[in-house]
């Protein structure tokens, strides 16, 4: 499963008007978002949360406020603290609210934001809405080539990602790659961002070897930047890990798997999220090598990360489900994978549609342990859920719609072959 948790917030940098009233609050600031990007959490929010509190004392609903705010939540935000970061995002909102016009590309930022955690929670209904809003007003505000709007495209992008709207995500993804670079020169964070989500696009798409162009640009990038221990450049491996065992690459993937679980596990402790989507891409590459004793504990601890972080209803614990159910499936353990599988499409129908993707694969693993079983009518009825959804999103002619038609008309012709 190629995924990461970390989306390209904006931290917002005061004015210089407002630095000169007061240097004490900017300097914690400033500090703060240097401690953030090189890594140093403790240290960056012990700052930012005295640049709270300074602001807070003044008693006004004014800038220093609401911006304090903001990169306060999005430092909760990076380290899997969701509970503390949305009130703050919240707070933020309604001071910028207050400060009319001159708050409006501020508000937006703020908003976009909010949206990117609303999608990291699994709430993508209330996601999509905020983030539109929030780039139509960056595109008045910052200008429609700005870096601002990249971001904001960018993170549309994923959401459409996870949403399976793989043509809007792409073009999204693409247009935020455009102006990065035009305004950036490509080789800043700002467009290694855009790469990577790019990259996703493609991965999903199943055009694995450009998607590896694009991560190899984006991770040259980040370790130039942030050195080679930083969470961006694990998000990067990781994903190059999930390309190459797609590809059956094995002897490539193993290595990168394991060097971005130990920098996730390093910087980010045990239970974050982002942890688990290292753990579970190692055991995927182990499980797909028959290294089974390995890849099981990893999985386990996986979904347990998740539903502890995410809660049990996440779009996240439906896909350790199903990993865990693919391991299981594989070990001939078929009726802990049925079980598996059920609550992880019942998790998947609620978050994501009746119709996503995810949907229509989870349908086609369950399809498999029910023909291992012998109940060949659920195993028809779950291929041809698949079989339909994936003719709607991918079309006739794309291979998985392509290979889920022949598993169907293997099982058609089980059936007959019992009349």
């Amino acid at each position: 499963m190629s995924q990461t948790l970390r989306f390209p917030l904006i931290f917002l940098v005061c004015c210089a008007d407002l630095a000169a009233a007061d240097g004490s609050w900017q300097a914690r600031m400033r500090d703060a978002a240097r401690l953030d990007q090189a890594g140093r959490y403790t240290d960056a929010q012990r700052l930012y949360a005295a640049a709270l509190e300074e602001a807070q004392s003044s008693g006004q609903q004014d800038r220093r406020l609401a911006e304090s705010l903001n990169n306060l939540a999005a430092h909760y935000f990076q380290r899997g603290r969701y509970d503390d970061a949305e009130p703050l995002y919240r707070r933020s909102i309604d001071v910028w609210g207050t400060l009319g016009d001159t708050g409006s590309r501020d508000l937006a930022v703020t908003m976009n934001n909010l949206a990117a955690l609303y999608r990291a929670r699994g709430r993508y209904r209330e996601a999509e809405p905020l983030y539109t809003a929030a780039l139509e007003r960056l595109e008045k505000t910052s200008g429609p080539a700005s870096l601002e709007v990249a971001a904001g495209l960018n993170n549309l992008a994923e959401l459409y990602r996870s949403l399976g709207r793989y043509k809007e995500a792409e073009s999204a993804a693409r247009r935020s790659v455009e102006i990065s670079e035009m305004v950036d020169g490509g080789a800043t964070l700002r467009t290694a961002a855009s790469l990577f989500t790019l990259a996703g696009v493609q991965r999903d798409l199943g055009r694995y070897g450009e998607a590896l162009k694009l991560l190899e640009r984006s991770l040259a990038i980040r370790e130039s930047a942030l050195g080679p221990g930083h969470v961006q450049v694990a998000a990067a491996l990781g994903n190059m890990a999930d390309v190459y065992s797609l590809q059956r690459r094995f002897a490539e993937a193993e290595p990168l798997a394991r060097r971005s679980l130990e920098i996730r596990e390093s910087a980010l402790g045990p239970e974050h999220p982002d942890v688990a989507v290292g753990l579970n891409n190692l055991a995927q590459v182990l499980r797909l090598q028959g290294r089974y004793i390995e890849a099981e504990p990893l999985y386990r601890r996986a979904l347990a990360t998740w539903e502890k972080s995410l809660g049990p209803e996440h779009p996240n614990v439906a896909k350790g489900l199903g990993n865990l159910a693919d391991f299981y499936h594989e070990r001939g353990r078929e009726q802990a994978a049925e079980t598996l599988l059920v609550r992880a499409l019942a998790i998947e129908e609620k978050a994501l549609g009746k119709d996503h993707p995810q949907v229509g694969i989870l349908s086609r693993n369950l399809a498999d342990v029910y023909l291992v079983q012998g109940r060949f009518r659920r195993a028809e009825e779950m291929q041809k859920k698949a079989l339909r959804i994936f003719e709607k999103t991918f079309g006739a002619g794309d291979p998985m719609y392509r290979k889920t038609l022949e598993g169907y008309t293997r099982i058609e012709a089980m059936i007959k072959g019992l009349r």
